[in-house]
């Protein structure tokens, strides 16, 4: 009684507007709890869509489409049997579990702020099997077309302890997730005092996306700061060259062998990204001669067509949309293992400008992120490629990296199929 007669002084003593912006937060919780349970009956079809979602959410996805979208979910996990663990997160926005008969969805929704706050957003993240095991997790992954490796390990004091892994020392094309080798390159001129965070230098090495810096004005001024978030955040390939031009091609590769690649040749030397897109879209006698080059010969190849090799001289319509193309020959590639090892060698610098950096987009979701003291994450794609990689810290201070790359020559890759894997990893690991 005393807490009670607690609670209510104190809810008194606020001043009316505060009170006020407790009592909608009570209203606005209560109600994303029924409007949890209200979807559940709708994706059942048991109750109107007209009564739980918004007029212009469903302009946008019509009842018919969310029929659609329950059927193929509960033809995959089994019937809809339930909601649990709603969570409701301020500003009208919730994330709660959907229970399938054989999975676990993340769910989330967001609420309208006029009354009666009808569903204005909605979203299943992804669906997770509830009697997963790390053997269904191997074999779902030996049953990708193409190549698949990964690799989830515990980072200790004397390197990588394995929790579970297959094909993790093979080396794949990797995409984007390259520019972790940049990014180490940077933080270990920074750290000799060679470099600073806030160096500001001239944005005058053009590439195309992704990105956005390509159109930023000519040779606007930047922080190194700012150049490494963009490149890691949304994989900017303009920030990235202008990084790799001012650090050097030489810089990169010793950074790519200090941290243990296993097989350096394999990704060397390091290609800017608009060496990569000039390649794969011009001649292929010299996609073809460049192959058959080795480290040395490579880079005479680079210096020799270095005109050629410039954003003027890409045709972009041959890249969208395309199918692969000399994504064992014309790419940056590591192993599994290997990205584990950069991500720890980034970890290591003791920087914390460089955790900051990685987990601007963690690319995981609300409910996952909850259980995570800290996430970071790289990841690379082209046609036929894709690699998702995390730096993860548990709330009891252990750190981890789950890295999974998929390859595949003949069509491209479907990247919600990996993705999901990583969230059955991800789950795994908590349990």
């Amino acid at each position: 009684m005393r807490q009670a007669f607690l609670a209510i002084a104190l809810l008194l003593a606020l001043p009316s507007t505060a009170r006020a912006d407790v009592d909608q937060d009570y209203v606005m919780a209560d109600t994303a709890d029924l409007r949890a349970s209200q979807i559940e009956y709708v994706l059942k079809g048991d109750m109107a869509a007209e009564e739980v979602f918004s007029p212009s959410f469903l302009a946008e996805i019509p009842a018919a489409q969310l029929q659609s979208l329950a059927a193929s979910l509960v033809a995959q996990n089994g019937r809809i049997v339930g909601v649990d663990r709603v969570e409701y997160k301020g500003n009208g926005a919730a994330v709660f579990d959907l229970m399938f008969e054989h999975g676990q969805g993340d769910a989330s929704l967001q609420l309208a702020a006029e009354e009666p706050h009808l569903v204005s957003g909605f979203r299943i993240s992804s669906v997770v099997p509830t009697d997963d095991t790390p053997q269904k997790i191997l074999a779902d992954f030996a049953a990708l077309p193409g190549t698949a490796g990964f690799g989830v390990w515990r980072l200790t004091d004397e390197g990588l302890s394995p929790v579970l892994a297959s094909k993790a020392d093979v080396s794949l094309a990797i995409g984007s997730t390259f520019k972790l080798y940049v990014l180490s390159a940077l933080v270990q001129q920074i750290k000799a005092g060679k470099r600073h965070w806030s160096d500001v230098v001239t944005l005058d090495a053009r590439s195309v996306p992704s990105g956005q810096m390509q159109d930023w004005p000519k040779d606007a001024p930047v922080t190194l700061h700012t150049l490494a978030t963009m490149m890691i955040s949304i994989s900017d390939n303009t920030a990235t060259d202008t990084l790799m031009r001012l650090l050097g091609r030489d810089a990169i590769a010793r950074e790519v062998i200090a941290s243990g690649h296993s097989d350096p040749s394999r990704t060397l030397p390091m290609l800017t990204t608009i060496e990569l897109f000039a390649l794969k879209a011009g001649d292929p006698a010299r996609i073809a001669a460049y192959a058959a080059a080795d480290d040395a010969g490579q880079r005479n190849l680079l210096d020799q067509w270095a005109p050629d090799l410039a954003r003027e001289r890409v045709d972009l319509g041959k890249l969208i949309g395309s199918a692969p193309n000399a994504i064992d020959s014309v790419e940056w590639f590591a192993s599994a293992e290997d990205v584990a090892r950069i991500l720890r060698r980034l970890r290591d610098t003791g920087d914390p400008a460089v955790l900051e950096i990685l987990a601007v987009n963690p690319s995981v979701s609300q409910q996952e992120g909850a259980h995570w003291a800290y996430a970071g994450y790289k990841g690379g794609s082209e046609p036929g490629v894709l690699n998702l990689s995390w730096l993860l810290k548990d709330k009891e201070g252990h750190w981890f990296v789950i890295s999974a790359s998929w390859n595949d020559p003949a069509k491209d890759v479907d990247p919600g199929k990996l993705q999901l894997l990583a969230v059955r990893l991800f789950r795994m690991l908590r349990r």
